[in-house]
């Protein structure tokens, strides 16, 4: 209630605090238009005297207390238009008639001083360009009489009108104004350097202007006249005389003494910003030491991040482009550490030792100079570490040792973001060096778990889009070190289900991705990281193993071939080492990590790695260039009965049963180097698991593929006719079995007359011309009783198969003879 009362009291306060400064603008103006007509007329009547009077009284509205700035500097720009008309008649001596000298002094009688001191730099910027007085002494007379004016507002706007009437009149080197009498860039500096000054200070005086409750708006106000400061800067930088030794030399220490002493937060951080950015890149070179310094030396609520960033950025750009431009002696990444290090601490100092109440300023100023660093000096990993060093003892400092426990961990979010960026900016540009920063490990021990594994992640993300090679074990196990929030569990998140959480499955398929970027041209350097990643991998526990060494078994099996290929090279005479690790060795890798890690943690990723290690052996024992027939069979037979036990114990949902069976029937077909018992004894038991499956349209299904076990494409292969038939057979009773509980099951006859008309095409004599006539005969009678809104997909199959059976026996195929169509042409 009273906060909102004082709230609309202060609203109201301010409305009426607007209209009171347009009233106020609008009477100035007024009287200022009024006077300025009469000056106009006196001027084209060439009356020295009524010009000079009303012009006095056109500029006494500027003595006004009671303008905002704002509205203050709309009136300044009005009469200093009108003062121009002035100057450009007194510079016209034919229509005045007097000498600059009597015009100068008598200027000066004029009753008010604000009137009397811009009367007199009007005529005083005349009397310098008449060349009839030296210019250093106009302009040390100038300056020494605006000291009259110490109001802060109306002095500072005459200060600004000062340099402006003043500005192409300093007798700079090579300016017409130079001379023995007339002064040199010595008096042209002094000038600028007085009026820099005596401006500062009354800038600086208008925040205690008016009453304690207005301060807030007060200092927007006085920000917004910060440029009649900066120009005094501005007319510094573009003094032609100002060379880079008289710069070092004199004018930085000069204008960097004033905004040391200063003492102003907004003055401060203005000038320091305005020094960086007018003078040339160049002087900061040679004066940088100077310049970091005075940052030092600011009082401390200045935003130093600001400065020093501007600053980096000026220099990076410079030195990019001009190489060559930076001193020996000059040692850039020195200087800025060694302030930067006084900066970080200077809070400690001011309290006494107590730490500071906000870190975020100075981590992002170690941010901005990190940044800096990896820009100017690439691959510089020492200057790297040293920056989180630096860091991590400032946050030791204030957190203490974050080993002791969590209370020591930093929870500021906008610090912790920092922080999280300090750790992941290096990845990008030095890859695997950060491997070698002693102090990066350290730095995210400060962060909680769930912030370190953002940073763990980012690590990981920038790693793969680097796509740098891991070529050596302990390079791996030192980077998986770094990402340990996303190797294991921790004591806060144990227990979790983790399973069905997208963002770790997310997470640990990128981990997974890093096993990829194992690569070496020696075999036997990737099988010891393949070991070390298995082994770090088998601490993450069985959520982690299902994504993670899926990945170090595929990895494996690629290492296979190329093991073989090593062979035949020393074979062959070639200058390559054998290798160490066989091929034996590998595969008895992968039995191990299958059997001991992912068949418990992801059975079916299991079952079809065991297949395609089964595969690798068929196609080792099968390598023409290697005389080693037969003596992978027995391990290839072990991985099948390895896949078949997967099957039987892990594997429970009925899909995913249904798919396997289709997966282990697709692999042992493919084989080529199994024994014919060993091969009859696999192929019986994925039959029966097969016809064991819980849906009998699954049994079905299961049982017509496994047909395919006996019979190859090829004919060196297995072909047991006789088996064949009973598989289609039991189908066929299955699928009977199915459909005296629905019609809906149709297309389960449909799919094993498709078999039937297959294996009889293929030449299995056990499928006679009478069994695919009974059959289709059976298929159009379960269509044509069945319900047509559920079985139309297996009315459209079985018609394209009617179709196919009617063009074999148009193409006269003589397997075909005997085939007769009219009963089920109808459905065709």
């Amino acid at each position: 209630g009273l906060a909102e009362v004082a709230a609309m009291a202060g609203r109201a306060s301010m409305q009426i605090n607007m209209d009171d400064q347009e009233r106020l603008l609008d009477e100035a103006t007024a009287v200022f238009k009024e006077q300025a007509f009469h000056m106009g007329r006196a001027i084209d009547s060439d009356n020295l005297r009524e010009a000079l009077k009303h012009s006095s009284n056109m500029i006494c509205e500027l003595r006004t207390s009671l303008l905002s700035p704002k509205n203050y500097y709309e009136l300044y720009t009005r009469v200093f238009d009108e003062l121009q008309n002035l100057a450009r008649f007194f510079r016209d001596k034919s229509r005045h008639n007097r000498k600059m000298n009597e015009l100068y002094e008598s200027v000066q009688h004029a009753g008010n001083i604000l009137p009397r001191l811009y009367l007199l730099i009007t005529v005083g910027s005349v009397y310098i360009a008449s060349k009839e007085a030296p210019a250093k002494d106009i302009l040390k007379d100038l300056t020494e009489l605006c000291k009259g004016v110490q109001h802060p507002m109306r002095g500072l706007f005459l200060r600004f009108y000062l340099s402006q009437m003043c500005k192409d009149k300093l007798p700079d080197t090579n300016s017409e104004y130079e001379g023995e009498e007339g002064g040199d860039i010595h008096d042209a500096f002094e000038f600028l350097l007085t009026n820099f000054t005596e401006s500062n200070r009354l800038w600086v005086r208008l925040q205690h202007q008016g009453a304690v409750k207005d301060k807030a708006r007060r200092e927007i106000e006085r920000y917004d006249l910060r440029v009649l400061v900066g120009t005094n800067l501005v007319r510094l930088s573009q003094l032609e005389g100002l060379t880079q030794e008289f710069y070092v030399a004199e004018a930085l220490p000069k204008v960097l003494e004033q905004v040391v002493q200063c003492k102003d937060v907004m003055a401060q951080q203005y000038l320091l910003d305005s020094v960086i950015q007018v003078f040339p890149d160049e002087f900061h070179l040679h004066t940088l030491d100077q310049i970091l310094t005075a940052c030092t030396q600011t009082v401390p609520n200045v935003d130093l991040k600001h400065v020093m960033c501007r600053l980096m950025e000026r220099l990076t750009n410079f030195v990019q482009q001009n190489p060559e431009a930076v001193p020996d002696s000059v040692d850039i990444f020195g200087m800025f550490r060694s302030h930067l290090q006084t900066i970080l601490e200077r809070p400690f100092q001011q309290q006494a030792g107590a730490p500071p109440a906000d870190l975020a300023p100075l981590l992002g100023l170690q941010y901005e100079f990190l940044n800096f660093t990896l820009t100017l000096y690439e691959g510089y990993l020492d200057y790297v570490d040293g920056i989180l060093e630096s860091t991590v003892q400032l946050l030791t400092k204030v957190l203490g040792d974050p080993d002791v426990g969590s209370a020591n961990q930093l929870n500021d979010p906008a610090a912790v973001d920092t922080v999280v960026t300090l750790l992941s900016t290096p990845l990008k540009s030095l890859g695997w060096q950060i491997l070698d920063m002693q102090h990066y490990v350290t730095l995210m021990s400060f962060l909680n778990i769930g912030t370190r594994k953002k940073v763990a992640v980012s690590m990981v993300d920038a790693v793969l889009e680097s796509d740098n090679v891991m070529e050596d074990s302990a390079q791996l196990a030192k980077f998986f070190s770094f990402i340990q929030p996303l190797m294991k569990d921790t004591d806060d998140h144990a227990g979790e289900d983790l399973v069905h959480d997208k963002d770790f499955i997310r997470e640990q398929q990128q981990v997974a991705k890093l096993v990829h970027l194992i690569q070496s041209d020696d075999t036997d350097v990737v099988y010891k990281c393949l070991e070390t990643a298995r082994k770090l991998f088998g601490d993450g526990g069985d959520a982690r193993m299902a994504h993670t060494l899926v990945a170090v078994v595929n990895r494996a099996l690629e290492l296979v071939p190329l093991i073989q290929a090593r062979e035949v090279a020393v074979e062959a005479g070639e200058d390559v080492a054998p290798a160490q690790v066989t091929v034996k060795r590998v595969f008895g890798f992968i039995h191990k990590t299958l059997s001991d890690g992912l068949q418990g943690a992801n059975p079916d990723a299991c079952l079809r790695l065991w297949l395609s290690a089964a595969v690798a052996a068929d196609a080792c024992d099968q390598n023409p260039d290697l005389e080693c027939q037969g003596i992978y069979e027995p391990i290839c037979y072990e991985f099948l009965t390895q896949a078949l036990i997967t099957f039987e114990e892990d594997i429970t949902d009925s899909r995913a049963q249904a798919q396997g069976i289709t997966v282990m029937v697709g692999t042992v077909c493919g084989l080529t180097c199994l024994e014919e018992e060993n091969y009859n004894n696999i192929g019986t038991k994925i039959t029966q698991h097969g016809a064991k499956l819980l849906k009998k349209p699954d049994q079905c299904r299961a049982v017509c593929t496994c047909s395919h076990l006996f019979w190859s494409s090829k004919e060196e292969g297995v072909r047991e006719g006789r088996r064949v038939l009973e598989c289609l057979q039991k189908c066929l009773k299955i699928a009977d079995n199915c459909i005296q509980s629905s019609t809906s099951h149709v297309g389960l006859f449909v799919d094993v007359l498709d078999k039937y008309l297959y294996f009889f095409g293929s030449g299995c004599e056990e499928i006679s011309v009478q069994f695919i006539q009974s059959l289709l005969t059976l298929c159009a009678e379960h269509v044509k009783f069945s319900d047509a809104d559920t079985t139309e997909e297996a009315r459209r199959a079985f018609k394209n198969t009617v179709r196919y059976v009617k063009r074999k026996i148009q193409d006269q195929d003589p397997r075909y003879e005997g085939l007769k169509l009219e009963e089920v042409e109808g459905l065709s």
